[in-house]
């Protein structure tokens, strides 16, 4: 796939902007979930050496890695195997993706973990007092705790939330406020909606996308930041050096 779209692979810290540069198309290699490790800590390993840079530890469905937001809490938020998969990523250079987790999973990855934590695709919900069971959604304080990481929150562009780029460039700069700057990203999974497509889900939009921020009062500096610098940052400090 990546030799037939004429992709190149971001594998260690600095590719991100030696790619950017070259004006290269390039991807970070991820899984979301843990399922396929079957308990086997060495798994991750393996992957590495096939290119993986970055592991959401949990997904939907029950996890040995510990609590999601869409199942019964059963795991106390992180279990061993989770903590064990964590060092493992730490030890190996892998982006650390808590997106799905319950908030306290990220509360003990939070401790565990010692690079930034990225929460790659939610949004923070507007009436934290009336949120629902097994959303999606996280709190303020769920946001603080990645942000407490030097971590970076991605907001999702959600069809369900959003009506338009600009519904959802409002919803940014509102993490803006609770969590600052340097710790929102643009959220990934635009694609898993079904039939309804998210409100940007189409990487030849993204100028829209920054004239959208632009009309919202962000600064170039600060949607630099959002629209990629600050996952750049996470990535070099989760690399190996």
């Amino acid at each position: 796939m990546l030799q037939a779209q004429g992709l190149r692979r971001a594998l260690n810290r600095g590719d991100l902007e030696a790619l950017h540069g070259e004006r290269v198309p390039a991807i970070v290699q991820a899984i979301e979930g843990s399922q396929f490790l079957e308990g086997r800590l060495e798994r991750i390993e393996v992957v590495y050496a096939r290119g993986l840079r970055h592991l959401q530890l949990v997904h939907f469905y029950t996890s040995d890695m510990g609590d999601n937001q869409t199942e019964p809490v059963a795991q106390g938020g992180l279990t061993t195997l989770g903590k064990q998969a964590i060092a493992e990523c730490n030890r190996l250079g892998i982006v650390v993706d808590v997106a799905h987790a319950t908030i306290e999973f990220v509360e003990a990855a939070a401790k565990v973990s010692k690079t930034p934590l990225l929460l790659s695709h939610t949004a923070i919900a507007l009436h934290e007092d009336r949120m629902q069971p097994f959303t999606r959604l996280i709190s303020s304080a769920h946001a603080k705790l990645v942000a407490q990481t030097g971590g970076v929150v991605g907001i999702w562009a959600a069809p369900s939330r959003y009506q338009s780029i600009d519904d959802w460039v409002e919803d940014i700069a509102r993490a803006v406020s609770i969590v600052g700057v340097d710790h929102v990203g643009m959220g990934t999974d635009n694609s898993g909606f079904g039939a309804s497509p998210a409100v940007w889900d189409d990487y030849s939009t993204f100028p829209l996308v920054v004239q959208s921020m632009r009309r919202r009062g962000f600064a170039a500096p600060e949607i630099r930041k959002i629209a990629g610098g600050n996952y750049v940052r996470l990535f070099n400090q989760s690399m190996r050096a």
